[in-house]
């Protein structure tokens, strides 16, 4: 399966791919002002799912895939399932709006909303199959694109199925240097040609002073050999090096800490419409 990300566009084959932040992050529902975004909406469910539980959980989501596709439900319902080690899952979800998503908000919510689609059966055999997981919701964030902290205007998971999410804790105060920074350190990537795509994103809900990029590799092997940035960089000319480094420490200068998760694209867990 194929999903194409595309700026400011949700559709079944354009609509930005995202993933999302560190169950260490404070929580909030509350809209971040810092920092303007045009692009689409993106809900993040992060899971943790008990080890013996993780073949039960995958079953219940190709259930789910299974009643949606029966039902011909439309691409506002499509959505997007990752893997990441050791037993957390990320499903996403993909709106033109902060309030016009097609689905609830849990787990439980989505199940029931997506089972009933195919039948009043099909939805009682789905919310069992959740009400007897051991799991955890880690977070349930909505955050929105922007396009300078992007170096791409499209991918696809065909071609990029990994994707690792930077999370940068801002430092209080810093927002319009930080913004500045991310921004002028992501155009160097476009402007020197980065091979891999790179998505930045303002957090809208569910949590306050983090903002996130997400790098998309084709493979994790090429990754952290010649795709990682410290080795892209050392492929360049001395004074050009020189300019990353100068506008690394800038965007360093505004965060207090990054962290770094990886993720596993599972087309088989996820729902594109016909």
């Amino acid at each position: 399966m194929t999903k194409v990300l595309r700026i400011g566009i949700l559709g079944l084959d354009v609509a930005w791919l995202a993933v999302a932040l560190a169950c260490a992050m404070p929580r909030h529902p509350a809209e971040s002002p810092a920092f303007e975004a045009e692009g689409v909406y993106v809900r993040h469910l992060r899971l943790r799912v008990t080890p013996s539980h993780t073949q039960a959980f995958e079953a219940m989501m190709k259930r789910m895939v299974e009643a949606a596709v029966t039902a011909n439900l439309p691409e506002p319902y499509d959505w997007l399932c990752y893997r990441e080690s050791p037993d957390r899952y990320w499903v996403l979800f993909f709106s033109d709006s902060a309030t016009g998503f097609a689905t609830p908000q849990t787990l439980m919510g989505i199940a029931g909303h997506v089972g009933r689609a195919e039948s009043e059966t099909a939805r009682n055999e789905i919310v069992t199959m959740v009400a007897e997981l051991e799991y955890e919701t880690e977070w349930e964030i909505v955050f929105q694109q922007k396009g300078s902290w992007s170096t791409v205007k499209e991918m696809s998971t065909s071609t990029h199925p990994k994707a690792r999410i930077i999370e940068r804790a801002i430092r209080p105060g810093k927002e319009p240097a930080f913004d500045a920074a991310l921004s002028k350190w992501t155009a160097f990537l476009v402007n020197h040609r980065y091979p891999l795509p790179v998505e930045g994103f303002v957090l809208r809900s569910g949590a306050t002073g983090t903002a996130l990029q997400v790098v998309f590799p084709t493979d994790w092997s090429s990754y952290h050999g010649t795709d990682s940035f410290s080795a892209f960089t050392a492929t360049l000319d001395a004074r050009a090096q020189r300019q990353f480094a100068d506008r690394e420490a800038a965007l360093m200068a505004t965060v207090v800490s990054v962290e770094h998760y990886d993720g596993d694209f599972a087309p088989e867990l996820s729902f594109q419409s016909r």
